[in-house]
């Protein structure tokens, strides 16, 4: 078997292995055992189980905001269609990427490669904070809170909320995607369609 091909087998096991157990209790004797290969084989290809989990983490990290950013910048340019196509986006791969999702999100991992896991949710946050930004009026800003500092804010509030969503439906599978992402709409755009028209929170008052 060529090395390109071992290299993609030992990735696609431990996928499976790092999906089910986390990345604490996975072993490479689980991912060679899965594999077909040997552990000593699996060093050949990555210098450790930290290395191997970082590139299984880097090729799905690329997929998911390749499918948010696809979909926001090819839905035209009311801000609404493209929060709506981004999210779906997002949820598209929640539905096809059962493992990988459950691997960036569900099973997160120690310390040592958590900064991709930090990369993911601030490049996601940034880009639906992009796509909020033009129906945000900064009226509504806090006083002495600067504007950029809310949006920031706001989507990962935004992001946040998704997340939670989406671990919900990891559990509903039987709910359609399209509902999901009408909860996540409901939540989030109704609230900003109501900023926008210029209403606040008034502190109970």
């Amino acid at each position: 078997m060529p090395a390109a091909e071992r290299r993609k087998l030992i990735l696609d096991a431990a996928l499976d292995a790092f999906a089910e157990g986390g990345y604490e209790e996975t072993t490479l004797d689980e991912v060679a055992e899965r594999a077909g290969v040997s552990k000593a084989l699996i060093y050949e290809h990555f210098p450790s189980k930290r290395d191997l989990y970082r590139e299984i983490l880097e090729t799905w990290v690329g997929e998911l905001l390749g499918r948010v950013l696809a979909a926001a910048t090819g839905a035209g340019e009311r801000s609404e269609d493209r929060l709506v196509a981004g999210l779906d986006g997002f949820l598209i791969f929640v539905e096809e990427r059962r493992d990988a999702w459950r691997l960036l999100i569900r099973h997160r991992a120690s310390d040592d490669v958590s900064e991709t896991f930090d990369r993911l949710f601030e490049e996601v946050a940034r880009i639906i904070g992009a796509l909020m930004a033009p129906e945000m009026p900064k009226s509504v800003t806090p006083e002495g809170v600067d504007f950029d500092l809310v949006l920031d804010a706001t989507s990962r509030q935004l992001m946040g909320a998704v997340t939670a969503i989406a671990n919900w439906w990891d559990e509903h599978r039987e709910v359609p995607r399209d509902r999901v992402l009408a909860m996540v709409m409901e939540f989030a755009w109704v609230g900003m369609e109501r900023a926008a028209a210029g209403e606040s929170w008034s502190g109970g008052h």
